[in-house]
């Protein structure tokens, strides 16, 4: 037997209100570095074809299903990070770039609560957009490596060197995928995000 339109809106309604609301437990290490890696090479080449809207859902995905904040500020958080990449990657120079800035401080701002983290929003921010310039600037290992553990380090209250080899498989992860190899990508970042997980965010 059919369900009637209006019982179907109910039970519609009910499902939306049981996934905005039900308890989650926010955290950044709460992630299947699998699935983590397969989204971020998602961000990674929508942010390369400059594809807007392809960063939203991947995006979001990873702040929700990843983290685990709860869907309504992993949207926002979703639309900002998306909006910080478009700045960033259609700014003419380096001065424009940094008019992503004050997005990606709203973002990691929106990730300490949730998460109970306590990271400073304002240096994470920095860092992650060092992080996108030596990037864009094709810089050698040597400078992205450093650049990368110190933000794992910041993130997860852990001394940068203990975040190195993670940093080493990030940037491996970054040239592979800048030359469009994506599934050796998808592979060394999956190693990269075990060794997040391997270090537990602390206080």
């Amino acid at each position: 037997m059919f369900l009637s339109a209006k019982r179907l809106a109910v039970l519609l309604a009910l499902a939306v209100a049981a996934y905005c609301f039900w308890p989650r437990e926010p955290s950044l290490s709460a992630f299947d570095p699998e699935m983590i890696a397969t989204l971020q090479m998602q961000v990674w080449k929508s942010a390369r074809e400059k594809k807007s809207t392809g960063l939203v859902l991947p995006l979001f995905r990873i702040y929700s299903g990843q983290f685990q904040i709860p869907p309504v500020p992993s949207a926002k958080l979703a639309l900002n990070t998306a909006y910080a990449l478009h700045l960033f990657h259609a700014a003419p120079d380096a001065a424009d770039q940094e008019k992503a800035l004050p997005l990606l401080e709203g973002v990691f701002a929106g990730i300490v609560g949730p998460t109970k983290s306590r990271f400073d929003p304002r240096a994470a921010a920095r860092l992650e957009l060092l992080n996108w310039t030596l990037r864009a600037e094709q810089a050698k290992p040597d400078r992205l490596v450093p650049a990368w553990a110190d933000l794992i380090g910041l993130l997860h209250a852990r001394p940068s060197a203990k975040a190195v080899p993670a940093a080493k498989k990030f940037s491996l992860a970054a040239r592979l995928a800048d030359e469009g190899n994506w599934d050796p990508a998808r592979a060394a970042s999956a190693e990269a995000w075990a060794a997040v997980k391997a270090l537990p965010h602390g206080q």
